[in-house]
């Protein structure tokens, strides 16, 4: 567990001075993140802030991630999910750089699906068959397992791919608002590490090292992100935690955990696809003032800090009765 804790302060403190590092030469560049014109007009202000902040912690990461190996020299799924984590980072990245230097629109919607989709259909079908032993699932409340084997396999293939999707994208989506993002992955992860030791013990702890080193990065990002922002996370940096963490819950077999630990991301996402739904279904009528749900709450007179304060919390509270439910 100490290798675990070590990991995580590593990645904090290789973020900080990366973030230090990098900051002044993104901001050089002078080309930061124009702000959608739909979005609330309080936001106007954020536009030219830098983007790309997901670096800050993604460099040490990869640097934690090749040092874990040497020093182990084993491929375990520590390995395989940082592999998960960069590829979906190098998406977002594309996304993000195509965004500031070409088209703020960034890619079509058709190449960021398919590349995603190729990236997570590739990890769900090692998951499923390629590790040699078949995937498992806990139950909720009986806490007893299930081997999914036979043809349930190429069902579970499926929802992971709908899994991995839906959770990396509800993260990216909380990325709206100065510190909201980072702060969810913060509680999220550190109420999801004790779940994994009381479910797995010392057998869990690379799965705990990826949650730990998530953590240990967001907490870093937290510093420069915090309202006033002084730089956005962007694609590259929530769809990377997104995907990390909920490839550490499928591995952990217990995907259900996002409802409590993750609970605020899941319903960010829901929010989007209700709204979108209804909207298409009454012809122009809204649930919502604005999706996600942030930003409801943000039109309705409340502050950057007083939503993350108060979503953070939530999130919080969600995560130690996931504590009772394991």
């Amino acid at each position: 567990m100490q290798q675990v804790l070590v990991l995580c302060l590593m990645t904090f403190g290789f973020s900080l001075v990366v973030g230090y590092w990098l900051l002044p030469r993104i901001k050089a560049w002078g080309h930061g993140q124009q702000v959608r014109e739909d979005g609330p007009k309080s936001h106007l202000s954020k536009s030219g802030t830098p983007t790309f902040g997901g670096l800050f912690f993604l460099l040490p990461m990869a640097a934690v991630w090749i040092l874990r190996f040497i020093a182990q020299g084993q491929f375990d799924a520590f390995q395989v999910i940082f592999l998960l984590v960069f590829a979906y980072a190098l998406v977002g990245f594309w996304d993000d750089y195509t965004k500031v230097m070409i088209n703020k629109a960034g890619i079509s919607v058709k190449q960021k699906a398919l590349s995603l989709g190729l990236i997570t259909l590739t990890f769900a079908y090692y998951f499923v068959y390629g590790r040699g032993v078949d995937p498992v699932y806990i139950r909720l409340f009986a806490g007893n397992q299930v081997t999914i084997s036979g043809a349930y396999r190429l069902l579970y293939l499926v929802f992971i791919i709908l899994y991995l999707f839906f959770i990396s994208n509800s993260v990216n989506l909380s990325d709206g608002i100065d510190g909201l993002c980072s702060s969810l992955m913060l509680v999220a992860t550190l109420t999801f590490a004790p779940v994994l030791y009381k479910l797995a013990g010392t057998e869990g702890l690379p799965l705990i090292a990826v949650i730990l080193v998530l953590a240990g990065g967001a907490g870093a990002f937290l510093v420069f992100n915090h309202h006033p922002a002084k730089v956005f996370m962007g694609d590259t940096g929530s769809l990377a935690l997104g995907v990390g963490l909920a490839a550490v819950a499928l591995w952990a077999g217990i995907p259900w955990i996002m409802l409590l630990t993750g609970l605020v991301f899941v319903v960010e996402g829901l929010s989007s696809l209700l709204q979108v739904a209804y909207f298409k279904a009454t012809h122009g009528k809204r649930i919502f003032r604005m999706a996600p749900l942030h930003h409801h709450f943000e039109l309705g007179g409340w502050s950057e800090n007083k939503i993350v304060i108060c979503f953070s919390l939530v999130g919080l509270v969600a995560g130690l009765m996931a504590l009772l439910l394991v």
